[in-house]
């Protein structure tokens, strides 16, 4: 019995050793694999559903919006100039409008140092890059630039919170206007800012005569037709103005093609694809939206300026005024493009500036202008193989122009690549040619397209003139959520 029990004590002794023994080394090995985890990214607040979500999240998981539509009001802003660095600039693409048409490639003198991949350039050495500025002079977009240090980005919008309301209460601001350009993002921008306003109108009682509207919407580009469809949807007083044709902003786009990788959601209509990615679908299918929901739009109405008057808005177009208890601005971030006056101009194939050169190929083009957009226009277009290019200027001579602009026309002109008329002026604009006046005569030229790029009004004029705040902001090239 002794024996048994001496048998017993020491197996008990040994199991609570034994057992002291592996919690410790449980517990070692999850402090181990704790330090090995990456740590858990900092939780953030979802702007439309105010659920927690991670700062690198490119989605939110309980509602599913896409978290980049806020990276520009996350981003930093700059409050006063910084002075730049001795050190030597880099470039910076902003994929967003990056379209992948190899301007920045081939205008580098130094091979490699710049590449197209899935359809957007990269900076593939950055150690070879000289900081030239090349590349950014050659993109027709804008969407190279050069930063130094650690600013990727840096870029003029409007100041907006995640509801994209101004700093102006009751006036918002979607689509290109607020820095991202793309038809997918606007679309849903103008959603989310209509849904801000109904959220505001629930918490007013209803006041004022009938002719005081509840949201004026200006434009009515992806962004001004989303928040018009909501509008309706909703049951809103609501008017929509835009100053030339429905969609003006996809029908006067200068490529052939659009991206459109996957559905969007429209109001009152469901997912949105257009298989062959044409901006003609596209306008077809905005087209039958608008005349199967019968939206309130005003066309060839361009609105001039608002202002508050109390707690309401007083909007002053080309035809009247309009008083509304909020404003959502839907305008283009171009600004208001200079037109040229004549007949035919309201056709799809002028367009007010340049974004892909290679989509023209073994056409008869005619720019018209005498600055640097103008020039470095005729000269991208002109190095496309078979086409064959004009360029009009009412002026003697391109003294607007830089030197280096002015001397690639030259070599393209001595080349044959480019016909330039001097004191010649359009005067109407047909479906196959293009006839103006050079020297008293009248001159009849084929034609597919047309590019007029004689300036224009800057939008942030409107914007500063309405009361709304610019900002310049740094914000990261990558579409994430965090700043």
């Amino acid at each position: 019995m002794e024996t048994f029990v001496a048998f017993l004590f020491a197996v008990l002794l040994t199991f609570f050793f034994v057992r002291r023994y592996l919690k410790r080394l449980a517990a070692g090995s999850e402090k181990s694999v704790s330090a090995s985890r990456p740590a858990t990214p900092a939780a953030l607040q979802c702007p439309r559903c105010s659920k927690s979500v991670p700062s690198d999240a490119a989605f939110c998981s309980y509602c599913g919006t896409a978290l980049a539509m806020w990276r520009i009001q996350r981003a930093e802003i700059r409050e006063t100039p910084v002075p730049l660095p001795v050190n030597q600039p880099r470039p910076v693409i902003n994929t967003s409008i990056c379209i992948g048409c190899g301007n920045c490639v081939r205008a580098c003198d130094v091979e490699g140092t710049l590449e197209v991949i899935n359809g957007k350039s990269i900076l593939k050495n950055p150690d070879r890059c000289l900081g030239h500025a090349l590349c950014a002079d050659a993109c027709p977009t804008g969407a190279l630039s050069l930063a130094y240090g650690d600013a990727l980005q840096t870029i003029r919008v409007p100041h907006l919170d995640s509801n994209f309301q101004s700093n102006v209460p009751g006036l918002l601001i979607a689509g290109e206007l607020g820095g991202n350009g793309l038809i997918r993002t606007s679309i849903n921008e103008g959603k989310l800012a209509m849904d801000h306003v109904i959220s505001c109108l629930k918490q007013r009682p209803p006041q004022g005569p009938d002719d005081l509207l509840d949201v004026l919407i200006v434009g009515a580009g992806p962004a001004g037709l989303s928040a018009s469809l909501t509008a309706h949807q909703h049951e809103l007083r609501y008017l929509a103005l835009e100053q030339g044709e429905i969609a003006s902003t996809i029908r006067h786009y200068p490529r052939h093609k659009l991206v459109m990788a996957e559905p969007v959601n429209i109001p009152l209509y469901g997912n949105l694809y257009i298989g062959d990615g044409s901006k003609d679908a596209l306008l077809a299918v905005w087209e039958t939206i608008i005349k199967s929901t019968g939206l309130r739009i005003r066309t060839h109405e361009r609105v001039e300026s608002v202002r508050t008057e109390g707690e309401t808005f007083l909007i002053g177009s080309s035809l009247g005024e309009y008083r509304a208890r909020m404003v959502v601005l839907a305008m283009g971030k171009q600004g208001v493009p200079r037109k040229l006056g004549v007949p035919g101009e309201e056709s799809t194939k002028v367009f007010y500036r340049l974004i892909e050169a290679e989509g023209y190929s073994n056409r008869d083009l005619l720019v018209v202008g005498g600055g640097d957009s103008a020039l470095e226009a005729a000269v991208g277009l002109s190095r496309i193989n078979d086409n064959r290019v004009t360029l009009s200027y009412r002026g003697t001579s391109f003294k607007r122009a830089r030197d280096r602009n002015r001397e690639k026309l030259e070599a393209q002109q001595a080349a044959g690549k480019v016909q330039v008329m001097l004191e010649s002026e359009v005067v109407e604009i047909g479906p196959n040619a293009v006839r103006l006046t050079s020297a008293g005569k009248n001159i009849e030229i084929r034609n597919d397209f047309v590019f007029v790029m004689i300036g224009g009004e800057s939008p942030e004029d409107f914007l500063r003139r309405s009361g709304v705040e610019i900002v310049e902001k740094v914000v990261s090239a990558a579409p994430g959520f965090a700043a």
